[in-house]
């Protein structure tokens, strides 16, 4: 049997467990103290907060019950259970607790900041996001201290307000330059960068305080992935871009040597990017990731197969001056297929990384709503490259059509099919009250009414517009790539 300690010692030293992230010996100090303390409601505090960050929400619970039972006025108490109800996804009953606690204590800062965490787990509607809001902004009044901080910039930036959001972080970060939770907050906050510069450095110093925290882990290992997704869209925007090119009927040499100089300032690009963030990470560890057969193996082959395709495929087109197909027309459609994988290669890593650290049932719930909200976000990327696929449309018709330019309108439709039929995908692995589209029609309305419904005639009818947009889109070039080749006959 383990030596009786202090329960003000035992706190201390579960804080500072806590702080490092190391929730597996935090409960195994606090279980070592039951016989000892089994009588005194903070202990039940801290080892519910400890089976909490474990995972054990289930027997959080039963120790924040018994807290409640020793004593059921106390604000830290009913805390406790609430953190084990939001961690079951209990979200009516932690919410409910969350306005009792609030009558009760209306003057604790906490009781406010957890009934914003609480609105916020559940957000069954705009106006969850807004009174989360609200009761972050109050927390923050009574006592601004760094959860504050993090709390109300968190509430801001899902309404869409990037502005206060990022005025949050800044004078949070002023008061707590060191925070965990702001640092890793700011990449969660459109363009939170500009407030904190360099994020790799500032999380490569949180994991080496802390080598077991797996949410700084996930951050930074996001930053390699993310890279590699800007590479494989340049990619992409380079073929249209000579797809655009090549249908304005410059001399063979001429188009020759631009296709060889923008593959030479491309290549310079990716080599300068890839030393710019080589230097702000761990050292070796961009390599590292790049390398990992679980993070971005797959994705890094296939941005190095598809700048090869690239580069041989543009030479070879630039080559083939007839408006009918020729084998660079041919490589370039092979080269927006592998892009298209690469990108979901990507994706699937980045969504896997961000629930490393739930449970089993719960990690493939959320992979499906990350790997859906990453996809719907992104379509404004899309469209800027069906608009890029219209002008060499329209370009390539007033020139009699040429091949090439079919295969620039095939690259936009494949990656515009791959990507819905993925949506499709994902939005329906998701059932029930957390399906995305009913719960993007209920946040995005403050009114009441059957959200429910709404939201699936919504998700519906934007996924046949764009399924019938991807086989409009590659209709047209697969139209234009054969219509180049009889009219070259």
């Amino acid at each position: 049997m383990s030596e009786v300690v202090d329960l003000d010692v035992l706190s201390n030293r579960f804080e500072i467990l806590a702080a490092q992230q190391r929730a597996r010996d935090a409960v195994e100090l606090l279980e070592g103290q039951a016989a000892y303390h089994g009588d005194e409601p903070l202990y039940w505090v801290l080892l519910g907060r400890a089976l909490a960050m474990d995972q054990r929400f289930v027997d959080a619970e039963h120790a924040g019950r018994r807290a409640v039972e020793l004593e059921p006025n106390a604000a830290g108490t009913q805390i406790t259970l609430l953190l084990a109800l939001l961690g079951q996804h209990r979200t009516d009953e932690a919410v409910a607790l969350a306005w009792y606690v609030v009558e009760q204590h209306a003057e604790e800062p906490d009781a406010h900041s957890w009934l914003s965490r609480a609105l916020l787990a559940r957000r069954r509607d705009h106006q969850d996001l807004l009174v989360a809001h609200q009761a972050a902004r109050h927390a923050l009044s009574l006592n601004a201290d760094a959860a504050a901080f993090t709390q109300a910039a968190q509430t801001a930036s899902l309404l869409d307000d990037d502005g206060e959001a990022r005025t949050l972080l800044a004078a949070g970060l002023a008061h707590f330059p060191q925070d965990r939770e702001l640092l890793l907050l700011s990449g969660r906050i459109r363009a939170g960068e500009r407030v904190v510069g360099p994020r790799e450095e500032l999380v490569g110093g949180i994991l080496r305080m802390s080598p077991l925290d797996t949410s700084a882990e996930a951050d930074l290992g996001s930053s390699p992935l993310r890279w590699v997704r800007g590479r494989l869209f340049l990619l992409w925007y380079h073929v249209l871009a000579f797809a655009l090119l090549a249908v304005v009927l410059l001399p063979v040499p001429v188009l020759v040597a631009v296709a060889l100089t923008a593959t030479g300032v491309h290549t310079a690009l990716i080599v300068r990017s890839y030393r710019t963030l080589d230097a702000v990470l761990p050292g070796g560890y961009l390599r590292e990731q790049l390398t990992d057969p679980g993070r971005g193996r797959n994705s890094a082959a296939a941005g190095a197969a598809a700048a090869v395709l690239v580069l041989v495929g543009t030479v070879l087109a630039a080559l083939h001056p007839d408006p009918g197909p020729g084998v660079g027309d041919g490589i370039l459609v092979l080269a927006a297929v592998v892009l298209a994988g690469g990108l979901l290669a990507v994706e699937r890593a980045l969504a896997r990384l961000s629930v490393a650290g739930l449970s089993g049932d719960r990690r493939r719930q959320d992979y499906h709503l990350i790997r859906f909200g990453d996809t719907a976000s992104s379509y404004r990327r899309y469209w800027l490259a069906a608009l890029a696929g219209v002008v060499t449309v329209m370009v390539a018709a007033n020139t009699g059509g040429d091949a090439t330019a079919g295969a620039g309108m095939l690259a936009v439709g494949i990656l515009w099919t791959v990507k819905t039929l993925d949506l499709l995908v994902h939005s329906r692995a998701v059932a029930g009250g957390e399906n995305p589209w009913v719960t993007g029609a209920a946040l995005s309305r403050a009114g009441k009414g059957r959200q429910a419904v709404r939201g699936r005639i919504l998700g519906a009818r934007f996924l046949l517009i764009m399924l019938f947009v991807c086989f409009f889109t590659c209709s047209l070039g697969f139209g234009i790539f054969i219509g180049g080749f009889i009219d070259g006959a």
